[in-house]
This record gives C-alpha cells, sequence and structure tokens, in this order.
C-alpha cells in the first residue's frame, strides 16, 4: 500500500512540474489536441502536399492527433474562418475576394479571421489549348468548346473577369455553336486530352501535373494574355494577382514566354491560433525544407525570398516572429 501511495505522489509530482514547465518555456509547450488541415480534392496538389503536411507535422506535435480533410482554395478560406479546421491552403486572390466580400460564397460574411504562415508557390490564369490548335487568342475562344471550372469557383469567377477586359461574355463565345461546359477540374483535363474540349481555363499551379500528364496524348501551349488587357484586369480585380510571365518550355508545345495574370497559393491559419503553434509549424516546415520539398516538385518554389512574401492576408504573429528571428524578408500585409 505504502508503494503504492508513494508512485501516486511521484506521478503527480512531476505531472505538474511537466504542466508548470510548458507554460514557462515554449519549447515546453503542450501540443493542441487536434491539427486538421484542409487540403484539396483527393489526388490533387493541394491534397497532395497537405499529405506531406500533415506527416512532417505529426514529427512535431507528436501528443496531437493530426488529420488532412478534403477542401480547396475557397472552401478552406470558410472552414479555418469557422474553426472546422486549424490550418488551409489558399490563393492570394481567393484570400482577397473573401477578405473583401467578393467571392460568392462570402458576400455578406467576409473572412478577415485569417492569418498567413508560408507562401508555397505561385499559380497563374492559364488558358491551355492543343499546341496544333488554331486558337491563338482569348478573341479566338468564340464558338469553341470550352470549360472553366463550375460557377461559384475561383477560376470561374477569374474567367468572367477576364471576359469582361475583353468586351465579351459567355454569351459571346457560346454564339455559332460554341459551349462552356460547367466541368470539374478532372472532367475538364479528361476532354481536353480527349479532343472532346477546345480549350481549358483555370487559375492553376505551374506547370500542374495533370496538363503534364494530358500531355502523354497530345502536347500543350499556354494562350498568351495581351498586356493592356492584363493591366486592366489587374486595375479592376487585381487584389490578390500581380502580372507574371509564363516561361517557354512550360509544356511541351508552350515554345515561348506569355504574359499572363498570376497569384501565390499559401498556408494559413486563424487568428486564433496561438502564437506558439503558429511558430512551431513554421518553424517544422523551414527546418526540415527539404523533405517537405519531396513531397511535390512545385515546393521548390519556397526560399528566403519567396516564404514570407505574397500572402497579402496579415502573417500570423508566431509565424512572423519566427521570420524575423532567421531574417526572413515579410511583406507588409495588403489586406487590413
Amino acid at each position: 500500500m505504502t508503494h503504492s501511495i508513494n508512485r501516486r505522489a511521484i506521478l503527480a509530482f512531476s505531472g505538474a512540474l511537466a504542466a508548470s514547465l510548458s507554460f514557462a518555456t515554449p519549447s515546453f509547450a503542450e501540443d493542441p489536441d487536434f491539427l486538421n488541415i484542409g487540403g484539396g480534392p483527393s489526388g490533387g496538389t493541394f491534397n497532395v502536399v497537405a499529405t506531406g503536411l500533415g506527416d512532417l507535422l505529426r514529427g512535431e506535435f507528436s501528443d496531437s492527433i493530426i488529420g488532412v480533410q478534403p477542401g480547396g482554395s475557397g472552401p478552406n478560406l470558410l472552414r479555418v474562418a469557422s474553426g472546422d479546421v486549424d490550418l488551409g491552403i489558399t490563393s492570394a486572390s481567393n484570400a482577397a475576394d473573401a477578405w473583401a466580400g467578393r467571392d460568392p460564397a462570402t458576400p455578406d460574411a467576409p473572412i478577415r479571421n485569417v492569418r498567413g504562415l508560408m507562401t508555397f508557390f505561385p499559380s497563374a490564369i492559364q488558358i491551355w489549348v492543343d499546341a496544333d490548335s488554331d486558337i491563338h487568342s482569348v478573341e479566338d475562344l468564340v464558338g469553341r468548346q470550352i470549360s472553366a471550372g463550375q460557377p461559384g469557383q475561383t477560376s470561374w469567377l477569374a474567367f468572367n473577369n477576364l471576359l469582361s477586359v475583353y468586351d465579351m461574355s459567355i454569351e459571346d463565345l457560346e454564339a455559332d455553336g460554341g459551349q462552356v461546359h460547367h466541368l470539374s477540374w478532372a472532367e475538364s483535363q479528361a476532354a481536353l486530352r480527349d479532343g472532346q474540349l477546345d480549350a481549358v481555363m483555370w487559375v492553376a499551379l505551374y506547370p500542374h501535373s495533370t496538363v503534364l500528364a494530358t500531355e502523354t496524348a497530345r502536347e500543350i501551349r499556354v494562350l498568351p494574355l495581351d498586356e493592356d488587357r492584363v493591366a486592366e484586369y489587374l486595375e479592376l480585380y487585381g487584389a490578390g494577382f500581380s502580372a507574371v510571365t509564363l516561361p517557354a518550355g512550360l509544356y511541351q508545345g508552350h515554345s515561348e514566354p506569355t504574359l499572363s495574370v498570376g497569384t501565390t497559393t499559401f498556408l494559413f491559419g486563424s487568428d486564433e491560433m496561438s502564437d506558439d503553434t503558429a511558430y512551431r509549424v513554421t518553424s517544422a516546415i523551414w527546418n526540415q525544407l527539404d523533405r517537405f520539398q519531396q513531397t511535390h516538385a512545385l515546393l521548390q518554389f519556397i526560399d528566403e525570398d519567396t516564404a514570407g512574401r505574397g500572402m497579402f492576408v496579415p502573417i500570423h504573429p508566431g509565424a512572423a516572429r519566427f521570420y524575423e528571428e532567421q531574417g526572413i524578408a515579410m511583406d507588409e500585409p495588403q489586406l487590413n
């Protein structure tokens, strides 16, 4: 009996000591019970990256239950903002629209409680066509079979905005037998690969792995955007966007640099995430960057010049503390 009582006392004392240390020193801080990550559709880049991130964070947060859930750029903003997930991946353009209430899903409830952690990779408006197609400009899309995602999605909104600066509309494209189909990403790429579509437009990573896979059937190139139209797009719809040049050789049929409109894809949490958790997430990625970059080729974009830039939303104070300690440059938030 005496042994049993002493053992309980020792365990109680040890637990109290550990608890006191966890509050006294950041390195002994308690792990959150859960860290759920909003990724993307199964098999997509967001999902692959979120899964790799989950594997990495399990080493840092050994006492947390870490899960990866389906999502997408827009849905992840909604779910992090509401507390349904803790971390998410989104685009700066999506975040800017949600912040201003321009996103179709948030017109009455702008999302302003998200905070950036790290920029992962760039994306851009891309209109893919067969390399041998006679489509060479946005105007040439009239009367063609096209997919630009589904109404309400980021790409659909960007496509309509792009058409407006060309003084065009969906109705114009559907003249002379054309049709803009409301297809998913997978359906769109399959139809382009099989020759059932003349063009697919998406705000997407570049080069995108699915498009590279499409090139096993046909070479692909990206339509260039006119400089004056890009300038107008940025003036009217440019929050979270900037002009970018897609390099020659991006895809097999893409032989010349082309002008487009781009944004960045970044990891974020809510403003209610503790500074310690945000610091540890950011430091875990940075300190194991080589391992994380093996998750997906596009993560090679992360370096000292990109990690703290281009998120547009305010950077989480915990992430900012890590960047300051490492001497990594950060952008001033574009949204306040």
